[in-house]
């Protein structure tokens, strides 16, 4: 099955968040990482239902995934996403020094 893929305000802002952040310190590193991360984002049309759950879904009433990718150095980032028939609907992106997403940091962002 192809999913629609569907990137949330909320995940636009981490992305240019950890971008810049990313930028301030590489710009080349910066780069690599805002290609693997939507090279990550786009994979889910193809490949949600094999992402596995994420920390996150256990304190949801929905289904929420997560697909990792990692930066050449090794750091593991994550899009957070939940499905909705035939869509993807990607919440947040996550740093891996970044706490676990509360239930309400969840329902705020899918309402």
């Amino acid at each position: 099955m192809t999913f629609q893929v569907v990137v949330t305000a909320r995940a636009e802002h981490d992305l240019m968040s950890i971008g810049d952040w990313l930028h301030e310190r590489s710009p080349e590193g910066a780069q690599s990482w805002t290609t693997a991360a939507w090279e990550a984002i786009d994979g889910l049309g193809t490949k949600a239902r094999y992402c596995p759950l994420a920390s996150e879904d256990a304190h949801s009433d929905r289904e929420v995934r997560n697909v990792l990718f990692h930066t050449r150095r090794g750091r593991v980032y994550r899009a957070v996403f939940i499905i909705e028939d035939d869509l993807v609907v990607v919440t947040h992106l996550r740093g891996p020094r970044q706490d676990v997403l509360s239930a309400s940091d969840l329902e705020d962002t899918l309402d």
